[in-house]
């Protein structure tokens, strides 16, 4: 029997039922956790999971620095694996927990690029231009992402009854299906109004609210194509939906917005998460300090 297999089996159900974890991030655990037993296999043959050591993993992780993988992706494939071998040890599977002894590489801290403001509404006028219903739907999906912070996969899941007309929000489910609720602006509101009235006299047969151009749900690969196609078009470092969600968070702090409330809208865990976007504010004022105190060169 491949125990390797079995037990990758438990951990998915584990991670869908009692963790309650995405779709998503469920296959990034399951491909992360797949890779690490196929390269131990090659490089320590390793035929059991009970004889991974810390010394094991050791060995992968030099593996993976030789493959050219960056400091924070091993970073993350160690987070994976931590919740792995968690939970194999509490299920009896293992007799003791390698990855206690195991501390992910130091990783330099980097600011999220952002679209300025301008640059945005360079793209959305140029949108809202076109009248047809892709014109319309492209608009709509790089406002949403850049009007409220959600995540691709959030965006992507939404369905026409998460929107509420009358308190002005819409229902988002986030990680570990948690749902929260996102203020939207009442033009938005309108345009999506009228968006829906345009899909259904198309007779689509989903309820999710962004299709692609066969009318049925958008994929993610096809959400993120159209995302960094409109990117291209102004000068920002990385093309990409998460880009939006970054410029949204980065824009409201920059606006005097709460830490706490943006936490909250993003539907981040710690607000620790969320004080990396305000590195602009506090670029911006330094720039101040330089030229309006009188002792700055000193």
């Amino acid at each position: 029997m491949n125990l390797f297999g079995m037990y990758i089996e438990r951990f998915t159900d584990y991670l869908k039922n009692e963790r309650n974890y995405s779709a998503h991030t469920i296959l990034a655990y399951t491909a992360d956790v797949n890779q690490f037993i196929d390269c131990v296999k090659e490089e320590c043959s390793i035929v059991d999971i009970k004889d991974i050591t810390p010394s094991v993993i050791r060995v992968w992780m030099v593996a993976m620095k030789e493959r050219g993988v960056s400091n924070r992706s091993i970073g993350r494939k160690i987070a994976c694996l931590r919740t792995y071998f968690t939970f194999l040890y509490k299920e009896g599977l293992i007799p003791e927990n390698p990855m206690l002894k195991i501390m992910a590489p130091k990783v330099g801290k980097r600011n999220p690029s952002y679209i300025l403001n301008d640059d945005m509404e360079k793209i959305l006028d140029e949108k809202s231009a076109d009248g047809s219903f892709f014109g319309m739907r492209d608009y709509l999906i790089l406002e949403l992402v850049y009007a409220t912070g959600m995540r691709q996969a959030e965006l992507l899941e939404l369905k026409e009854c998460d929107i509420d007309y009358e308190n002005q929000e819409i229902r988002v489910e986030g990680k570990g299906r948690k749902e929260r609720i996102v203020p939207v602006n009442p033009t938005l509101l309108e345009r999506l109004k009228i968006y829906i009235e345009k899909k259904k006299s198309l007779k689509t047969d989903t309820d999710y609210l962004f299709v692609n151009k066969r009318f049925e749900h958008m994929s993610k690969k096809q959400l993120y194509s159209l995302v960094c196609k409109e990117l291209e078009k102004i000068n920002v470092a990385k093309h990409s939906p998460h880009v939006l969600r970054h410029s949204f968070a980065t824009n409201v702090l920059e606006q005097g917005g709460d830490l706490s409330a943006v936490k909250d809208i993003l539907g981040h865990k710690s607000i620790e998460t969320t004080q990396v976007y305000t590195h602009t504010t506090i670029e911006e004022l330094k720039k101040a300090y330089k030229l309006a105190h009188p002792r700055s060169d000193e």
